[in-house]
Parts: structure tokens; C-alpha cells; sequence
């Protein structure tokens, strides 16, 4: 069974989670369209765990059910206004 995770709501570009911590995934969607990194770190110079790009009303879903650890936290970077979440064991 797989542990349990929080969402972290996001809107922009900043730091998610800082500190130990199992990325397990996101909901993020964009009504003007944005694209966006989210990283292993507490900037955006850590290693990529995902990148995509929302169109105009889009919307992404990723489960990542046995997560993936982060040393030292979870960065996101955007360039336009986002909404959802990053789930955070």
C-alpha cells in the first residue's frame, strides 16, 4: 500500500515543500495557458521531476504512486498564473 500524501496548493512560481519530502505528483491547470517545472530543490537549478505546457484552459493530472524522494524539498516555476496542486508525502 502506498503511504499517504498532502496537496500543497500553487498558483505561481515558488517553493513548494522544503525539506525531506516524496513528491507523489500534481493537478495544475491555467486558464490563460503556462508552462511549468517543478523541481527536486528549493529552486529551479535542482533535477526536472516534470515539464509541460498547458494550453488556454488546460489542465494536467499525474499520479506517481510509489512517489520520489527529495532530499532537500519541491520547487515549481510558472509562467503564468497556474491553480491546483502538488501532492506531498
Amino acid at each position: 500500500m502506498t503511504a499517504q500524501s498532502s496537496p500543497v496548493s500553487v498558483a505561481a512560481t515558488g517553493t513548494v515543500q522544503t525539506g525531506s519530502c516524496t513528491y507523489r505528483g500534481f493537478s495544475i491547470g491555467s486558464t490563460a495557458g503556462a508552462a511549468v517545472v517543478i523541481y527536486d530543490g528549493t529552486s529551479a537549478a535542482g533535477t526536472i521531476l516534470a515539464s509541460f505546457t498547458l494550453a488556454a484552459a488546460g489542465f494536467q493530472h499525474v499520479d506517481i504512486a510509489d512517489g520520489t524522494r527529495c532530499a532537500t524539498g519541491i520547487h515549481l516555476t510558472a509562467t503564468a498564473a497556474i491553480q491546483g496542486h502538488v501532492r506531498v508525502g
